[in-house]
């Protein structure tokens, strides 16, 4: 008994130092990424305005996608879910996107800090930089590498244009029907149209 009487309040003060410097790297990277944009912060430059190790934000975060998602509380990074969707193959990738995107954001909590980034990116540049950095870098590069061709990266940005006006109706305006809209539904509705940006054949005047 008095041996786990001992260890008890060790355990605690390691669980709280751990949250402290949790805290620590959020309020750091917060304060970078709206200072130096997604692109040009760095792991280490976080690392150090936090007085912490770099292996700590690797250890709580995983990457710098990671930490620039828990910053605004958005529903997680799209790195990894979008190479996983492009190793399949662009057949019926529209709707895999749009069904996958649905998903992610339904599950998450609270979706307030990123509305307030993409409400302020219409009148902040530092706001609409950090976000259009992080969709260029984690989903639309993605996308338009997959692609190629001299289109790709047009095709790639409007999709993210679909998605990012799905998330503004859904989520921040709570437009109707689509707010309550089941998810198959939208993705009946929207996923052809995804994919004909992906694969169909470009406009005639295209050029």
């Amino acid at each position: 008994m008095g041996a786990e009487e001992s260890t008890e309040p060790g355990r605690r003060g390691r669980w709280r130092s751990g949250l402290e410097s949790k805290q620590k790297i959020l309020d750091a990277a917060r304060a970078r990424f709206s200072a130096d944009g997604y692109e040009q912060t760095t792991v280490r430059a976080i690392a150090a305005d936090a007085g912490v190790d770099p292996s700590m934000i690797h250890y709580f975060f995983g990457s710098k996608d990671r930490l620039f998602a828990a910053v605004l509380n958005a529903p997680g990074s799209p790195r990894e879910p979008i190479a996983t969707m492009l190793a399949d193959g662009l057949d019926g990738l529209g709707a895999h996107i749009v069904r996958r995107f649905l998903q992610v954001w339904d599950g998450t909590d609270d979706l307030e800090p990123l509305m307030a980034l993409t409400r302020s990116s219409v009148s902040r540049e530092e706001s609409a930089g950090m976000l259009r950095e992080f969709i260029d870098k984690e989903f639309a590069g993605q996308i338009a590498h997959r692609l190629g061709g001299p289109d790709a990266e047009l095709r790639a940005a409007l999709v993210s244009a679909q998605l990012f006006g799905l998330a503004t109706a859904r989520y921040a305006v709570r437009l109707q029907p689509v707010a309550q809209a089941d998810h198959e539904v939208l993705v009946a509705w929207l996923g052809p149209i995804v994919q004909s940006l992906l694969t169909g054949a470009a406009p005639a005047d295209a050029d």
